[in-house]
């Protein structure tokens, strides 16, 4: 019988990667573009901070640069699920990926 047990810390289907990359946050509705920094990125989803407020919800396109030439630069549409603030003012902004390319 076959096992799905993890034995690592991370029990998400897709293990998180932290990124230390710029990010271009642009608005689906209005098409304004806005700048970020990533935090984390899995198979799913990605989380940055930026000083816009998001609406849960809200569809965004993210272009998540890399200073390594060897990584391709990723771009997927982002849908928001969760905003939250920091002591700084600034936005923490987790959300779900789809058509990364």
């Amino acid at each position: 019988m076959a096992s799905n047990s993890k034995d690592y810390s991370e029990k998400r289907n897709f293990i998180r990667m932290f990124v230390n990359a710029k990010i271009n946050i642009t608005d689906q509705h209005s098409g304004n573009t806005f700048q970020g920094a990533g935090i984390n990125l899995s198979g799913s989803g990605a989380m940055f901070t930026t000083d816009k407020a998001f609406d849960v919800g809200q569809n965004l396109t993210v272009d998540i640069s890399s200073e390594q030439s060897q990584l391709p630069p990723l771009s997927a549409k982002f849908k928001v699920i969760r905003v939250t603030e920091d002591a700084d003012g600034n936005y923490c902004i987790a959300g779900s990926l789809a058509d990364i390319s």
